[in-house]
């Protein structure tokens, strides 16, 4: 195959576009000589004719109109490309379950964007643990009581969860400060960590109607601000819905969880931009010092 200058082919193209030789000079701030000259050339190369000289300027000849619609789409095809590679420096792609990107990260992203509007977040949201390493531009948060150490990433416990039950305000029957037996007498709803059903087990006690189950946290919060039942959950995924008055905590559990979300990352990537960038907003947002 024979090797074709690009910078040839672009000031054949902007001459193909103008057709004229010094509208394409000013175009690429070259003189009118020099783009003459590289056309000439590039004839020499292909054996071809492009372009009919005309005393008004130039027209593509046969040859020239269909090397121009090939030299115009690949040169579109490239710019594109360069604009989409230049933004993976900048992207960072986060892996998050359902509900911690619906409950917790979604509804802060807007103040992320202000404070760092030059990182793009790319965000993945899968309810299985990602089962290959981490990339140098992504990151995990994961909510559970423990994962298995992965070499080269590093993991870092965020926040203790701490459980509370919440239901709507208007859900009748339970009163200002319902205590937990009064609280039991109404519809329970859970998500797959069960957790009613490991209260119900060590209290030695039972419900009048099985809890309802969902397989997400983020869907059994949206029951209870239905007014479906009430709803045990972590406290971090419905702190917006309480404050805008959709949930009101009607209980607290005494015992630590066990539970914590996490947060994973490649250890090679700390120290790079964005990565350091976003790394920094996640711990602030839990109060952290990510210099520290």
């Amino acid at each position: 195959m024979q090797n074709l200058n690009l910078n040839s082919l672009r000031i054949f193209a902007a001459a193909a576009r103008h057709g004229n030789f010094l509208l394409a000079s000013a175009e690429l701030k070259l003189s009118q000589g020099a783009v003459s000259q590289r056309i000439k050339q590039l004839e020499l190369e292909l054996g071809l004719q492009l372009f009919e000289r005309e005393a008004r300027g130039v027209s593509l000849t046969k040859a020239g109109q269909e090397l121009a619609q090939t030299v115009e789409k690949a040169l579109g095809l490239l710019e594109q490309t360069t604009r989409r590679i230049k933004t993976f420096g900048s992207e960072i792609t986060m892996h998050v379950s359902p509900s911690i990107a619906r409950k917790w990260l979604t509804p802060r992203l807007p103040r992320f964007s202000r404070q760092h509007p030059d990182v793009q977040l790319s965000i993945e949201a899968r309810a299985d643990v990602l089962a290959r390493p981490l990339h140098h531009n992504e990151i995990a948060m994961r909510h559970g009581k423990g994962f298995p150490a992965v070499a080269g990433q590093h993991m870092s416990a965020l926040v203790e969860v701490e459980l509370i039950a919440v239901c709507n305000p208007d859900l009748g029957g339970l009163g200002p400060t319902p205590d937990i037996q009064r609280i039991l007498t109404a519809p329970l709803i859970q998500d797959t960590h069960r957790r009613w059903d490991t209260l119900l087990e060590r209290w030695h006690t039972t419900t009048l109607s099985e809890p309802l189950n969902f397989n997400s946290a983020s869907l059994a919060i949206d029951a209870a601000v239905n007014g479906q039942g009430v709803a045990i959950v972590p406290s971090l995924f419905v702190q917006d819905d309480i404050a805008a008055g959709r949930l009101r905590k009607i209980w607290t559990a005494q015992d630590p969880s066990g539970e914590h979300l996490f947060l994973v990352w490649p250890k090679q990537s700390i120290a790079l931009h964005p990565m350091k960038d976003v790394l920094a907003w996640i711990e602030g947002e839990f109060g952290l010092d990510a210099s520290a």
